[in-house]
Order: C-alpha cells, then structure tokens, then sequence
C-alpha cells in the first residue's frame, strides 16, 4: 500500500527506544544509583501484564489498565496470603472473557465488492 514495512518498523523500534531511554535517564537521575536488581522478574511480568490487559494498540486501555494492576494488589492487601492467587485468578479471568483487553482497538476491516465489470464477466459465463 506504498509503506516501507522495514522503515517503519525501524522507526518505531527507534521511537520505542527513545522513550524507554529517557525513561532510564528520569529514574537514573531520581535514584542516582543504578544496579540490575533494581530490576525484578515481577516488575516486567507487571508490566507486560498491563500491556495484555489494557489491551494491545490502546493507549487509554494500557493507562486503565496500569491503574486497574498497580491499585488491585493494594486492595488486596487485607488478604496477604491469598493476594497473588487473587491476582492471578483475576487475570485469568480477564483473558478468559475479554481476551483483546479492557479497551479492544478497532481495525477497519475492508470488504471486497466485485465491480459492475466483473459482476457482467460471472453473468456471461
């Protein structure tokens, strides 16, 4: 359709990684020390898991749902020994009944419609 797939996916991979470095710079400069465990198995399994939920290709839906996954553990707190299990149930759950996320993204989807010409070439056959 006249895109060049590799100059885009290029360019965003680009732009992905812009955003994520000066992500690193704020929190390097907030924190003043860097160091690998700063980083745990459980932060990016909360962030892919907000991504998943909110759904893919819906910014609104990723914003709601970071909120919905940084504030239901919270809630849960009351139930210390059962939190992650709740946790992980309600993620099931989710994927289970809206598999696209909170907030799915709308693609247009096109029909073909044979033209009149056409439509006369099946008429003379």
């Amino acid at each position: 359709m006249g895109i060049d797939r590799t100059r885009a996916k290029l360019t965003a991979f680009a732009l992905g990684a812009t955003w994520a470095g000066l992500a690193g710079v704020v929190f390097a400069s907030q924190v003043t020390f860097i160091n690998p465990t700063s980083f745990t198995f459980m932060q990016s399994v909360m962030i892919l898991s907000i991504v998943v939920l909110g759904g893919m290709g819906s910014i609104p839906g990723v914003v709601i749902g970071a909120v919905v996954l940084i504030l239901l553990p919270e809630y849960l707190r009351p139930f210390a020994e059962y939190r992650m299990l709740i946790f992980g149930a309600a993620m099931v759950v989710m994927m289970v009944f809206r598999p696209g996320g909170l907030i799915q993204s709308v693609r247009e989807v096109y029909v073909y419609k044979p033209s009149e010409h056409e439509d006369m070439k099946e008429a003379a056959k």
